[in-house]
C-alpha cells in the first residue's frame, strides 16, 4: 500500500475488499469490508478542555473485531468509508497534524479482537 506523502489515509475509486490499518512500519491488519457491521463518528470522550487530544473518534465493528481511530477531521475517512472507497488508513507522528491544516490526521489506532479469534 503506498500512500501520499504526510497522508493518514488511502481511498480509491473502486470499491474495496479490504481496509487495512497500519499500526506502524513493521504491523498492519486488515478487515474484509463485507465483516464491517456499524461505524460512528462522534467526539473523543476523553477530551476534557485538553486542545492536544484528539477531538474526534471513529468507531467500526466489524464481526471480528472493534476497532477505534482518534484524530482531528475524520470525517473524510468516515466518507470514504460510507462509499466503500477506503483502502487503508495509518497513524502519523503528531508534529504532522498542522502541515495540511484541512486533511484528515490520525493520531492513534486501536484494534481490539473479539472472541477467540483474536490475533496474537
Amino acid at each position: 500500500m503506498s500512500f501520499l506523502k504526510d497522508d493518514c489515509y488511502e481511498s480509491s475509486n473502486m470499491n474495496r475488499y479490504c481496509v487495512e490499518f497500519h499500526l506502524d512500519e513493521h504491523r498492519r491488519r486488515g478487515f474484509h469490508t463485507s465483516q464491517l457491521i456499524a461505524y460512528s463518528l462522534d467526539p473523543n470522550p476523553d477530551v476534557e478542555n485538553d486542545e492536544d487530544k484528539p477531538p474526534q473518534m471513529l468507531s467500526l465493528a466489524f464481526s471480528t473485531a472493534d476497532v477505534i481511530i482518534l484524530g482531528w477531521r475524520l470525517d473524510r475517512i468516515a466518507d470514504c468509508l460510507g462509499e466503500n472507497n477506503l483502502a487503508a488508513v495509518r497513524v502519523r507522528p503528531k508534529r504532522y497534524a498542522e502541515l495540511e491544516p484541512r486533511k484528515p490526521f490520525v493520531a492513534s489506532i486501536e484494534i481490539k479482537q473479539l472472541g477467540k479469534d483474536a490475533l496474537a
